[in-house]
């Protein structure tokens, strides 16, 4: 390679030029060559089987995981089977902004007069609450949200938050 040469001017240029091929000249060479090998191929692989191959194995990865979800409690097939998702979705939005107006409602207005009227404050609180949880068993079902709360992963949970709550 004289790319580099230590000649100067035009002349040393042109002796270089004429004496190799230029760049251009070996990628032509080179993108001939391997259009001859791959003619009949395409793209040089077997894209369909490179795609179903791929299919197989997210097919086989998530049957794995479905067996090991299906005995959990309230599982997705489980939770989606009794309400419609569009009535359930309607009321989940309803109840919960409910609940969030009625907790900032609380907090806003209520809270710096909670010494003048605590009742107030009180009852904007728990309904708010009451609302939340409410959109929960909207969405779930109110089979499935019970179900979920007394499962045997959360039922301690819920006594010990039971105990704080009341002591």
């Amino acid at each position: 390679m004289q790319w580099f040469s230590s000649g100067s001017g035009p002349s040393s240029s042109a002796a270089a030029s004429s004496s190799q091929p230029s760049l251009l000249a070996d990628w032509n060479s080179y993108a001939a060559a391997r259009s001859a090998e791959d003619a009949g191929d395409g793209f040089g692989i077997d894209i369909e089987a490179a795609v179903r191959s791929a299919n197989d194995r997210v097919a086989g990865t998530f049957g794995v995981v479905s067996k090991g979800v299906k005995g959990l409690p309230g599982s997705f097939k489980s939770t989606t089977s009794s309400v419609t998702s569009g009535g359930s979705l309607m009321y989940f939005s309803l109840f919960l902004a409910s609940g969030v107006f009625l907790v900032f409602i609380a907090f806003t207005i209520f809270l710096p007069v909670m010494v003048i009227m605590p009742q107030k404050f009180a009852i904007c609180f728990t309904a708010g609450c009451a609302f939340i949880i409410g959109s929960f068993f909207a969405l779930k079902g109110p089979k499935n949200q019970l179900y979920h709360m007394i499962s045997k992963e959360l039922i301690a949970y819920n006594l010990v938050s039971t105990i704080y709550e009341i002591t």
